[in-house]
């Protein structure tokens, strides 16, 4: 098997590696691509030692980016300094230009600059590239993560805080939880953010790019939640859609996507994303093929119910195996990697145009949302087995839907999925089948 030469180049008897420099950055880095020696001629030994190397230049690439990124001129040219530090004269120039900021934006003002430039200070989202890499985090999450950092540094900007990795204190974080971070979010989400912060300095920590401290979100947590009052109005948080609100739903004109995306989306129990990624190839011998999803169970197949035959025979005729099943949805952009959410988007509109909403005290978001549909089915797949359905079991809801039941003891769980198997196609047909639509919303599709 031959040995990958990838990053690599021979120079002067031995291997250095290699890493092209985007063009829009090339002037900032003075050259079109960074090299750094390995010295070794054994090409085995040049791979092993290579992928350090390559992380640190790829980092000079991506603190270039962040230059032409930021939006304040000061933090653009603190940073370009501080990027060719090692050029002659450039701590001295740091120092005059500093001097120079004083007298017109203030001394906190000129200590920021300094210290950014200079190496003393490093801004919050410096390493975030990195980080995100080395988590392996998909683009939803980073995006949470860059986003929790944001707040981060506008928290510290208006409360006149130094805005580096280097000088948070524990007792900024813990400010920062109490008057922002656990603001207007749900307990959850908050405590997700937290966490995506408590990990960075974990990482930052491990890696060297902070002095050895303490970890200021280690231990931190959410402040209680205010204690409800007598007036307040019961929240249980999310919930299925009623069948009333099934029926004004599909009764509606929500137009052609959603006018198909729903029904489907109710007799399936899929969930919004998983509809989505259907090909015509997936809808083939009366079942959803569903090959990734959320969780490992959520590959599986789900029976295709009788009431959407006419939608699955509509949208697959004339089309190729490797057609999308709803084509409307316009290609995957690299800035998301999700091919629903235009579909989320424009069915929150439809949503609240047809008054389908709850929100208890004024919370930022609805109890209801597409994901009720998925929710809906399950409440009525376990009504209709309560009301004397066969066929079927609660186990072969838990197939249907992709769940693994975590709530159930372990051995009965490990019983019922890992060494019973699979509900056989008839028993999920049939549950599949024990689900109705509202006599209205039925008429509409």
């Amino acid at each position: 098997m031959a040995v990958s030469k990838q990053y690599l180049e021979w120079h002067g008897q031995q291997w250095r590696v290699r890493v092209k420099v985007p063009a829009k950055v090339r002037d900032l880095l003075g050259r079109g691509k960074l090299t750094h020696p390995l010295h070794t001629p054994d090409l085995k030994e040049a791979n092993d030692r290579k992928w350090p190397v390559i992380t640190r230049l790829k980092g000079a690439i991506a603190a270039a980016e962040k230059v032409l990124a930021t939006g304040d001129p000061l933090d653009a040219e603190a940073l370009r300094l501080r990027l060719n530090k090692d050029e002659l004269g450039t701590q001295d120039f740091a120092h005059d230009r500093a001097v120079q900021i004083a007298a017109t934006h203030g001394k906190v003002r000129a200590k920021q600059f300094y210290d950014l430039a200079s190496g003393q200070a490093t801004p919050l989202d410096h390493h975030a590239d990195a980080f995100a890499e080395h988590q392996g985090y998909r683009q939803k999450s980073k995006g949470d993560f860059v986003r929790a950092l944001g707040w981060l540094q506008a928290w510290l900007r208006d409360s006149d805080r130094p805005v580096a990795l280097e000088t948070l204190a524990r007792v900024d974080a813990g400010q920062f939880i109490r008057e922002s971070l656990a603001v207007g979010r749900s307990r959850q989400k908050a405590t997700a953010y937290l966490g995506f912060l408590r990990q960075y300095w974990v990482w930052l920590l491990d890696k060297g790019h902070l002095a050895a401290r303490e970890n200021p979100w280690a231990g931190q947590s959410l402040p209680a939640p205010p204690k409800q009052r007598r007036e307040a109005e019961p929240d249980r948080g999310k919930r299925p859609f009623s069948d009333d609100e099934v029926a004004k739903l599909l009764g509606g004109d929500a137009g052609p996507l959603l006018n198909d995306l729903m029904p489907v989306a109710a007799l399936s129990g899929m969930r919004l994303e998983e509809v989505c990624q259907l090909f015509v190839s997936d809808c083939q011998g009366g079942v959803f093929s569903v090959w990734a999803g959320k969780t490992d169970n959520a590959r599986r197949t789900v029976p295709i119910h009788s009431g959407l035959k006419e939608v699955i025979r509509r949208r697959t005729k004339g089309k190729k195996p490797g057609d999308y099943l709803f084509e409307e949805l316009p290609p995957l952009p690299p800035s998301r990697e999700t091919r629903s959410d235009p579909a989320a988007k424009q069915f929150t509109r439809y949503r609240r145009k047809m008054e389908v909403d709850e929100r208890p005290n004024e919370k930022a978001k609805s109890n209801v949302d597409f994901h009720s549909f998925r929710r809906w089915f399950i409440r009525k797949a376990r009504e209709a087995k309560l009301a004397g359905a066969t066929g079927f079991d609660e186990w072969t809801l838990t197939w249907v839907v992709g769940h693994t039941d975590s709530d159930r003891p372990k051995s009965l769980d490990l019983s019922q999925h890992g060494y019973a198997g699979q509900d056989p196609e008839k028993a999920k047909r049939a549950l599949v089948e024990a689900v109705k639509l509202p006599q209205q919303a039925g008429r509409a599709i």
